[in-house]
């Protein structure tokens, strides 16, 4: 009897022991089985009382969780940018936005960025490989680019060289040359100018560059209170822009520090970039200088941010040596704002 007893206290046990080694839901079947039921809906209940209370490793939160939740948001790296210009604007053409803005919209005399519209309208109104003759009233111009009264040159090299230097008899050149393509009439070289002015003027609004109104080819102001052109910090980063993308090979020079550049007479001018930082910008791929005194220091810039992917800045109203400097504190907040998306 002894050894009856003692299988019919203990037998239950051990089998409640083999049952717990398995599966909880043969648990729970199988608990059921040997307990009443009342306390077996208890016990059930506390098992997932305990489970929601201490879950597992394996399927609870990231040990980092914490962290991840109390984590700083990320600082704007353009915040705090200490800016001499007046204004700037930041535009990646790939996203066609604004990344960063700064009196964005804001007219202000623009200098010799003023050739960039120059370039693309030329090269918009006529073939690059057509031949323009220098003439004796564009040499007048303010500045000596060793340009000589009947020199010919291809457009696409007289613009580069143009754009490098910043050449105000070049530009001059430009416009009484292909202008005078458009007058009827009369052949005068300040025709051919006015009728290129109106060209450009037209090729803004095309544009929708809203800020934009170009007096004369070269920025240069007309006298103590009137600039040769303006426009806003934000028009003049999308004309960069437009301009880079239609005619890369042209705007794409003036990335570099110096180029030799041919005439049609076979003669060779060295050109040096008037935007003396040009090392300093990484992966750059154009940029143009502009100072007068109602302008300021200006300069815009487009650098590749990565795969192909085109930014540009625009920076106006600043001093000679504050525009590159403001330019390149833009550039590095740029890179470190789309590194961290």
């Amino acid at each position: 009897m002894a050894s009856i007893r003692t299988g019919s206290l203990f037998r239950p046990r051990r089998r409640i022991l083999i049952v717990a080694r398995v599966s909880m839901s043969n648990t729970l079947f199988r608990l059921q089985t040997y307990v009443p039921a009342e306390f077996f809906f208890a016990a059930a209940a506390l098992g997932v009382l305990i489970f929601v209370a201490f879950p597992s490793e394996k399927l609870g939160p990231p040990a980092n969780a914490a962290a991840i939740s109390t984590a700083t948001p990320m600082r704007d790296p353009f915040k705090d940018l200490d800016l001499e210009a007046k204004a700037a604007f930041v535009y990646d053409t790939s996203a066609r936005r604004a990344l960063f803005a700064k009196n964005g919209e804001e007219s202000l005399p623009i200098a010799s960025i003023t050739k960039v519209m120059t370039a693309l309208t030329a090269l918009s109104l006529i073939p690059e490989t057509t031949y323009i003759t220098i003439g004796e009233q564009a040499i007048r111009e303010e500045g000596d680019s060793g340009f000589r009264a009947g020199e010919r040159w291809l457009l696409r090299d007289l613009l580069t060289l143009t754009l490098i230097e910043s050449s105000n008899d070049g530009a001059a050149a430009v416009s009484e040359a292909v202008g005078g393509m458009f007058t009827v009439g009369t052949d005068t070289p300040e025709a051919g100018r006015l009728a290129f002015i109106g060209k450009m003027n037209e090729r803004a609004e095309a544009l929708n560059l809203r800020t934009a109104r170009f007096w004369n080819e070269s920025g240069l102001d007309l006298d103590h209170e009137r600039p040769g052109a303006v426009a806003s910090a934000e028009d003049t980063a999308r004309l960069l822009a437009f301009a880079l993308e239609a005619f890369p090979s042209v705007f794409k020079e003036t990335r570099l520090n110096e180029l030799q550049v041919g005439n049609g007479n076979g003669e060779k001018h060295a050109a040096r970039n008037t935007n003396k930082n040009a090392d300093a910008f990484p992966l750059l791929m154009a940029s143009k200088t502009g100072y007068t005194d109602l302008a300021g220091g200006n300069l815009v810039i487009a650098f590749d941010a990565g795969f192909n992917h085109p930014v540009v800045i625009s920076v106006l109203g600043s001093t000679p040596e504050g525009r590159f400097l403001d330019a390149e504190k833009l550039l590095w907040a740029t890179l470190k704002y789309l590194s961290r998306r």
